[in-house]
């Protein structure tokens, strides 16, 4: 590898998820550099410590840096958060309930450099963002297992509870159907159990079939979607919506569809102008975004 600039300039971002750490050095004139920790299930405070203090230095190693290239550290972890960057709830890591993210990775790292938290949602925009500047407002919507996402503003975040742009999958999105589908964390009706990875395979829908449009749970999955969408367009008027996530493919040839229906009689309180796209998704996504939502802060 060629030996990278050392002078200040480098962000280093980290991922915290359920199953590993991942860690990103990123630079304006430079390729993210990734680095993915050992796998860990449940950990302690300190196992995470030890793991993202030694996959740190093997980073820095890969890179050829020394500890004074980094400027700035973003973190990222899913669950909703305060505005000092506090974790309410962490379901994948519960060990961090409670805990300071800011100050922990300063303990930790011992950089002396700003240390910011930001949801996963956030940063996985952030991320896309950066790979794809939009001007104005852009709305990214994740979709997986669950549905998720955030809203940023000239590649800012835009906070409006816990951390979080708003609880995106949790939308009611029936319509008042009687037989409304349900998940145990969204609620009957949500956006999340109409589009969500779980119902979908549930009802079994064929991924790898272009038939799947004609699934009748696949038909509703699209309704709700175009339905879901108008209301964000109402509530956030964003100039751009980005499909993200790792169901987004199974979406994304239905996305002239989405967008037909999203559009059928729309509310005068949506912009009059927006677009339909899909982003990228990749495993070192939130990583690479929070480093770049710390060069925010810095």
């Amino acid at each position: 590898m060629q030996k990278q600039a050392n002078a200040p300039g480098w962000s280093l971002g980290i991922d915290i998820g359920g199953s590993s750490v991942k860690l990103a050095l990123v630079n304006d004139g430079a390729e993210p550099l990734t680095l993915r920790g050992d796998p860990h299930e449940m950990p302690s405070v300190e196992v995470l410590s030890d793991s993202i203090g030694s996959s740190f230095d093997a980073l820095l190693k890969q890179a050829e840096l020394d500890r004074g290239a980094v400027r700035s550290v973003g973190v990222s972890i899913a669950g909703p958060m305060d505005r000092a960057g506090v974790i309410e709830m962490a379901a994948n890591v519960p060990a961090l309930a409670g805990v300071s993210i800011p100050n922990w990775i300063e303990e930790t790292l011992k950089l002396g450099v700003p240390v910011t938290a930001a949801t996963d949602a956030n940063a996985a925009a952030a991320c896309e963002h950066r790979r794809n500047p939009m001007p104005g407002r852009s709305l990214y919507l994740s979709l997986g297992t669950g549905v998720g996402g955030a809203v940023l503003d000239n590649g800012r975040p835009v906070i409006i509870t816990r951390g979080t742009s708003g609880h995106f999958g949790h939308m009611d999105v029936s319509g008042g159907e009687r037989d409304a589908p349900v998940t145990p964390g969204a609620g009957r009706g949500a956006l999340e159990a109409y589009v969500g990875f779980r119902t979908l395979e549930a009802d079994g829908v064929p991924f790898d079939s272009d038939s799947r449009f004609e699934h009748p749970t696949m038909k509703r999955a699209l309704a709700a979607l175009a339905r879901g969408i108008r209301i964000l367009l109402a509530l956030y008027r964003p100039d751009h919506i980005v499909l993200m996530g790792g169901t987004v493919s199974i979406f994304s040839p239905a996305l002239p569809q989405i967008e037909s229906m999203a559009n059928d009689r729309l509310t005068a309180a949506a912009p009059k102008k927006w677009t339909l796209t899909v982003g990228q998704s990749d495993n070192f996504a939130a990583a690479i975004g929070a480093a770049s939502l710390s060069c925010l802060s810095d």
